[in-house]
């Protein structure tokens, strides 16, 4: 018995510690950024919402947040739907709309072992390209086929994100860049451990609203940067970007607000390039419970 009493106390101890806290929605309900240069503008939108329906409703029995991603450079536009564990920030279901000279549609479910992937194209040239006629029927969109995407071993005790659930981590990874070993994203075929990398401050001159009122001048800001290293064997060439950037993408997050003021990487046919918050609006605090009753 007394062989057994050390691992006894091992498990009570084990049992008895807190769980490793999930991560916390950030300040924003809405970001919108933005970059002009002499060939066209770069604009970028985000929005995180809650109690809306999902994208795939026979597929998803818990509870989820949304986040809404549309970007814009010249005639080109880009809308995706990502619905998300509100515990970890882990893929739940995407939707993908690429428009410009062609039109391309493509979704992802993300099971426990895989992920469902579906490619779909016009129709009859009259394809609708809003999400909520795609999710009440087919909108006019044709299956060109579906694959399914086994997750690779790397994925053992990871959460499986998307680039853009980024955006929601970064107060987690500001303050524990270590957590980015927590997780895995997910492209379209490839998938890309994370490296977090603490930076110098930075003070940045600011201009941008903020719900009713405006911000500017200079604004002391935090900087991480943030690497996506391909996995061995990933069957496509490099393919992770965030908000149009690629390579290595630095957040530049305003110490007052904890708003990512600036956005840095890689951009075609321009090289380093930044897209800077132009306007953001808070996420509603959460309604206070009713004081108890009076006991007579």
């Amino acid at each position: 018995m007394h062989r057994l009493l050390p691992a006894l106390l091992c498990l009570l101890a084990a049992l008895a510690a807190p769980a490793a806290p999930a991560f916390e929605l950030p300040p924003w309900q809405q970001l919108v950024f933005e970059q002009r240069n002499f060939w066209a503008t770069a604009r970028g939108e985000l929005n995180l919402k809650k109690g809306v329906a999902p994208l795939f409703p026979e597929a998803v029995n818990e509870p989820f947040v949304r986040l809404e991603i549309q970007n814009t450079v010249g005639s080109s536009i880009e809308s995706i739907v990502v619905d998300l564990a509100p515990a970890d920030g882990a893929s739940l279901a995407r939707w993908r709309l690429s428009r410009g000279r062609d039109q391309r549609l493509k979704t992802h479910r993300y099971l426990a072992d895989s992920i469902l992937r579906e490619r779909r194209e016009p129709g009859d040239g009259s394809a609708d390209g809003d999400r909520a006629a795609f999710s009440a029927g087919d909108g006019g969109w044709v299956s060109s086929g579906v694959t399914r995407i086994d997750l690779p071993a790397a994925a053992e005790r990871k959460s499986i994100i998307t680039p853009h659930a980024l955006f929601l981590l970064l107060p987690e990874l500001l303050d524990e860049p270590a957590r980015a070993d927590d997780y895995l994203v997910h492209t379209d075929l490839n998938f890309y451990r994370l490296v977090a990398s603490p930076g110098s401050s930075e003070t940045i001159e600011a201009d941008f609203r903020l719900d009713e009122g405006r911000v500017e001048g200079r604004r002391g800001t935090r900087v991480l940067e943030l690497r996506a290293e391909p996995l061995a064997g990933n069957p496509e060439g490099q393919d992770f970007e965030l908000m149009g950037l690629s390579g290595d993408i630095e957040f530049l997050v305003d110490r007052a607000t904890g708003l990512p003021l600036r956005i840095r990487g890689e951009a075609p046919r321009i090289g380093g390039a930044e897209l800077n918050l132009i306007e953001a609006h808070s996420r509603p605090a959460p309604a206070k419970a009713a004081p108890a009753a009076a006991t007579p």
